[in-house]
């Protein structure tokens, strides 16, 4: 029984022994794994610092080069300090895993250049080209010692250029252009013995170019233009034996043009342009037979040109223009059989243009306008089956347009205006090509218009003014919808104005002046928005101003002077706010002149002369501080003068409001105009003295005051004594200092009974002549009537009444305006007016 309890307590011992030891052996693999699960941990932590601090020191190198920029639209997000290579960043270029190149080229960048990308020591190409870094150049980047392209340009960088640059001795193309650099190139950049590509252009760079340039044997372009270098053309540049781009234009550069660049046997541009080079164009210039293109234009250039620069058989662009060049243009030009484009203008060329020229089928561009030139055109030129533009305006040409050009399927620009051509344009000019100016003014042209010249719609300009052209305007130039300019001025031209002119909407320039238009003006042309020059003066229209014309809201210069208008002048037209010149005069207006008018600060010039406008001047007119010419004369102003004039600071070439019916005294602000020239007053009816303010303007040239009733002394300064005693006459109570007419006592310009006696004088005078005059006009049309009885009806063209054109300046006047009789006899309609006086009213 002992025995089998004993059996069992070491049973349950046994079992609780094991149960123990299935415990521990659980808790024991429970803590090591958490052992392990934490040793993983730390692995894997200690590892990833590992990969962090793994980046290479030429990576290290470039994040402390970004330091120094500012990278505001994160283009640089790639440069990662987690990497262990910079070779798959942005802009980072290598061979392996050597950091070879640095292209940043438009990454907007900003901040400053750091020169601690030098050590990246097999760093070739530095490019950081069109950004907005600033500061200057570090003088350390010398240590870059293998950089072969360094291409900082486009930036803001200021300061010298660093000698210490010039220690690159791998360098073959240096790239600077388009910063702030200043001062001069230094004179080691001979120790760029590698150097292939110079280009500086477009910075302050001034004083000479260095001499040591010669040492620069393998270089192939200089681009040193848009500077301030000064001096001569070093001849020593000569030595630069591989050179094929000499570009130095818009500098200071001055003397001859040394003749030793002839040593330069691949040199193919030569760009010289805009400076202050003078002398011959040295013949030598031929030996260059690579040269390409050929830039002296705006220079001081004399002499002729040589005639061996047609030996360049390669030569593509010839610029000479704007120089003092004469003789005549050499024949041997016309073996430049590659030539495309050739600017000869604005010299002081003579003779005739060389048939020869029309042997350079290759030529698109030939102008040789402003020169002296006499002759024909040549008939050869019209052959050029290539030009695209030709321009041999302002010289003396004679003789006829060759129809050939009417063939040129290229022909763009035709411009041959201001010589003394003759006959017709060619009838198909326009016919074949995608004409897009056309300009042939102040010529003696005839005939009509041609009527293709806009066939493709690619018409932009047409400049007919000063000719002789007669007839109506083309139906397909009134419908060509791509004009921007209609030039038909002064020629011959007849009929309305055409209504489908209302759909040039690109319309800037409308100009119909001095031609034999008749009819009213259509309101459509309101919508012509773009207008900015309508010019319709001098021709028969009739009818009123449309309102619509106030539309126009770009319209700076509106000119319809000398027509047959009529009306009230439209209020509309002060909406045109842009307005500078406004020219109405010599028309038949009537009413008032609107106060709105006022409303046109823009103003320069208004005129409202000879018309029948009346009430009161607008004291409004006053506001226009930019009115340099103020003409109201020949109306029926009636009223006192506006002080406000007196506010025209800016008016200096007339004030004319003489021949009106103006009364009151002369108002002395108007002695507050002191650069006015030109003052008309006269045939009014103004009373008082001359204010003593107008002794004080200094620029008056002209002061006309006669036919008033002004009273008192001329002042006695020098700008009055110099003027001519008629420009005070008609005043019986005004004399000049020291005259013998000069009483003692003047008539008070205040006694209303003096003035009603003066008035009463004049009517009587004027009663008289009336009489006289209607005497000889009932005699002239008795005349008149029995010559027609002897002779046939004649017909009378309506353009042939029209009026004579009137002086805008007015002078004394002899005998009586025709407003004084139309006073003297009331307005009455028995009294008898000769034709001429019918015609005024």
């Amino acid at each position: 029984m002992i025995s089998t309890t004993a059996r069992i307590l070491a049973f349950h011992a046994s079992s609780l022994s094991l149960l123990c030891d299935v415990k521990m052996t659980l808790l024991l693999k429970i803590h090591i794994r958490r052992i392990s699960l934490l040793s993983l941990v730390f692995f894997v932590f200690f590892h990833h610092i590992a990969i962090v601090t793994s980046l290479n020191e030429e990576g290290k190198w470039l994040l402390e080069f970004k330091k120094n920029l500012v990278d505001n639209y994160n283009n640089l997000w790639s440069w990662n300090s987690s990497d262990s290579t910079p070779c798959g960043w942005s802009g980072v270029s290598c061979v392996g895993s050597v950091v070879t190149s640095i292209y940043l080229h438009q990454f907007n960048l900003s901040g400053s250049l750091s020169s601690s990308i030098c050590e990246l020591h097999q760093l070739t190409d530095l490019n950081v080209s069109k950004n907005a870094i600033s500061g200057p150049i570090p003088w350390d980047l010398a240590n870059c010692s293998n950089l072969e392209v360094l291409d900082l340009s486009s930036n803001s960088f200021h300061g010298e250029i660093p000698p210490e640059l010039c220690g690159l001795s791998s360098l073959q193309k240096l790239f600077l252009s388009e910063n702030f650099l200043y001062g001069k190139i230094p004179s080691e950049i001979g120790s760029l013995s590698s150097l292939e590509e110079l280009v500086v252009y477009s910075n302050n760079l001034t004083d000479a170019i260095p001499t040591s340039i010669a040492m620069l044997k393998r270089l192939r372009i200089i681009r040193a233009g848009l500077n301030f270098l000064s001096g001569p053309i070093p001849v020593e540049i000569s030595g630069c034996e591989n050179l094929e781009i000499l570009g130095l234009a818009q500098n200071k550069l001055e003397g001859f043009l040394p003749r030793e660049l002839m040593k330069l046997g691949n040199l193919t541009t030569l760009i010289l342009w805009q400076n202050k080079l003078s002398g011959e164009i040295p013949p030598e210039l031929g030996n260059c037979g690579n040269l390409e293109m050929i830039g002296l234009n705006d220079n001081g250039f004399s002499g002729g040109i040589p005639k061996e620069l047609g030996n360049l058989l390669k030569l593509k662009k010839l610029y000479v223009y704007t120089n003092q060049l004469n003789g005549t243009i050499p024949r041997e030009l016309g073996n430049c059989r590659s030539a495309e484009e050739i600017d000869l203008s604005e010299n002081r060329l003579t003779g005739f243009i060389p048939m020869e020229l029309g042997q350079i089928q290759s030529l698109r561009l030939l102008h040789l306008f402003e020169n002296l030139l006499e002759g024909s055109i040549p008939r050869e030129l019209g052959q050029l089956g290539q030009l695209r533009r030709i321009d041999l305006s302002i010289n003396n040409l004679t003789g006829t347009i060759p129809v050939d050009f009417q063939n040129i399927t290229s022909l763009e620009y035709f411009e041959l205006f201001d010589n003394n051509l003759e006959g017709t344009i060619p009838p198909l000019i326009g016919a074949h090509s995608n004409l897009s100016v056309l300009d042939v003014s102040e010529n003696k042209l005839v005939g009509s218009i041609p009527a293709q010249l806009c066939k493709f719609q690619k018409l932009i300009y047409l400049s007919l003014w000063s000719n002789r052209f007669s007839g109506n305007i083309p139906y397909g130039v009134k419908t060509c919808k791509s004009l921007v300019q209609l030039r038909l001025g002064d020629n011959q031209l007849t009929g309305s104005l055409p209504v489908e002119l209302s759909g040039l909407l690109n319309l800037i320039a409308l100009e119909l002046y001095q031609n034999q238009f008749s009819g009213p003006i259509s309101s459509e042309l309101g919508n012509l928005k773009n207008l900015e020059r309508l010019l319709l003066s001098d021709n028969y229209f009739v009818g009123q101003i449309p309102p619509e014309i106030g539309g126009l809201m770009k319209l700076v210069s509106f000119n319809i002077s000398s027509n047959w208008f009529s009306g009230n002048i439209p209020r509309e037209l002060a909406n045109c706010t842009r307005l500078q010149r406004l020219d109405l005069s010599r028309n038949q207006f009537t009413g008032y002149a609107p106060e709105e008018l006022g409303n046109l600060v823009n103003l320069e010039l208004l005129k409202l002369s000879d018309n029948r406008l009346n009430g009161s001047i607008p004291h409004t007119l006053g506001h226009l501080s930019r009115l340099t010419e103020l003409q109201m004369g020949g109306n029926y102003f009636s009223g006192w003068i506006p002080i406000e004039l007196g506010h025209l600071s800016a008016l200096q070439i007339a004030l004319n409001i003489s021949h009106n019916v103006l009364s009151g005294e002369i108002p002395s602000e108007l002695g507050s105009l002191q650069m006015l020239e030109t003052l008309y007053l006269n045939d009014n009816r103004l009373d008082g003295e001359i204010p003593a303010s107008f002794g004080g303007l200094s620029s008056l040239l002209v002061c006309n005051l006669s036919n008033n009733y002004l009273v008192g002394i001329v002042p006695n300064t020098p700008v009055f004594r110099r003027m001519d005693a008629s420009n005070f006459v008609g005043n019986s109570g005004l004399c000049r200092s020291g005259s013998n007419a000069c009483q003692t006592s003047m008539p008070s310009v205040s006694s209303h009974s003096s003035w009603m006696e003066k008035d009463a004088s004049k009517e009587k005078i004027i009663s008289i002549c009336a009489v006289i005059i209607g005497s000889i006009s009932l005699f002239l049309t008795v005349g008149i009537c029995w010559f027609i009885k002897r002779r046939a009806p004649v017909f009378v063209k309506f353009e042939d009444e029209k009026p004579g054109v009137s002086d805008e300046y007015y002078f004394p006047k002899e005998g009586f305006t025709f407003h004084d009789l139309l006073e003297a006899t009331a307005n009455s309609s028995s009294f008898p007016l000769p034709f001429s006086l019918n015609l005024a009213m």
